[in-house]
């Protein structure tokens, strides 16, 4: 059975965390402090564990609705991948910006935003999963997306959303007009107003720009 990609990624992850930990001691700047960091840590290592009941459950809904209710069955192909990363990204664009605006989905979401530093250990502070929150990738189901890939590019997706956690990278030019960056992401976990519940985004900045919650680093 082929390893799931954020369990491969996970020692990239520690390798990242500890080169962007050198750097700003070098640069002797201030985003690190321990108890912080390994807060985040422990929540990561606590959701990798506990959240598996509502994996199973999340995927077991998805599949029942695939196998009774799809109707259409979208084939096997390099396009189908393609597709259903671009479709699965704005589906988690609508389930974070709801996680945002509805108490429900909140509560689950708001440890993510409660660490005191912004590095990389943040994009690991994260809960056990917000319940109902797979509603919001059904969808896919209905139109026939196999399971086993939207799996595969969730993994890709969360993967992806790990570097954005920095303040040591600055603005990235044209890549800004089509990507979350982690000038667009530290906008979204920035306190002043003019910052609050907006660049929801996952991988793509254009569903951010395309239903109005787009705001760019000031």
């Amino acid at each position: 059975m082929p390893l799931n990609p954020t369990v491969i990624a996970i020692p990239v992850y520690f390798l990242l965390i500890g080169i962007e930990l050198i750097v700003h001691r070098i640069k002797k700047t201030k985003s690190y402090r321990l108890n912080d960091a390994m807060t985040n840590i422990n929540c990561g290592v606590t959701s990798q564990v506990s959240g598996a009941f509502m994996r199973v459950l999340s995927i077991g809904v998805y599949t029942l609705v695939f196998e009774k209710f799809r109707f259409y069955t979208v084939s096997d192909s390099w396009w189908t991948w393609a597709i259903a990363f671009i479709a699965y990204d704005l589906c988690y664009y609508w389930a974070h910006r709801m996680s945002h605006q509805v108490n429900l989905f909140w509560g689950g979401h708001s440890v993510h935003h409660q660490s005191e530093e912004y590095n990389l250990t943040t994009a690991l502070r994260q809960t056990s999963g917000s319940f109902l929150n797979f509603i919001f990738y059904l969808p896919l189901a209905f139109i026939g997306l196999d399971p086993l890939v939207i799996v595969a590019v969730g993994s890709l997706n969360l993967i992806y959303q790990f570097w954005v956690h920095t303040q040591l990278v600055g603005k990235l030019g044209w890549f800004e007009t089509v990507f979350v960056t982690p000038s667009h992401h530290r906008v979204h976990h920035g306190q002043n107003q003019i910052y609050i519940d907006k660049n929801h985004g996952g991988v793509f900045i254009l569903w951010d720009k395309l239903f109005g919650t787009f705001q760019q680093e000031l």
